[in-house]
């Protein structure tokens, strides 16, 4: 789809960390990963993400990528 101004519809900035927001529902189709089935350091940096949820975290080398959910106690979705 297209803007009125015939530009794509802008989308988040691949190039800007992730981030994490709590969910409270899943959508159907959408991946899931459970925390414990995740690499160290994408544990660590789920654990340590700052308040305003930035990652540091890679999305290009690891199991995430945005718009998938992680299970460990609440729902997260990495944006």
């Amino acid at each position: 789809m297209s803007s009125k101004d015939g530009q794509p519809p802008s989308s988040p900035d691949a190039t800007a960390p992730p981030t994490v927001a709590p969910v409270s529902d899943v959508p159907p189709g959408v991946r899931v990963h459970h925390f414990d089935e995740l690499s160290e350091r994408t544990q660590r940096a789920l654990a340590t993400a700052t308040s305003a949820g930035t990652l540091d975290i890679d999305t290009t080398t690891s199991r995430l990528s945005r718009g998938d959910i992680v299970v460990f106690t609440d729902y997260v979705r990495v944006k």
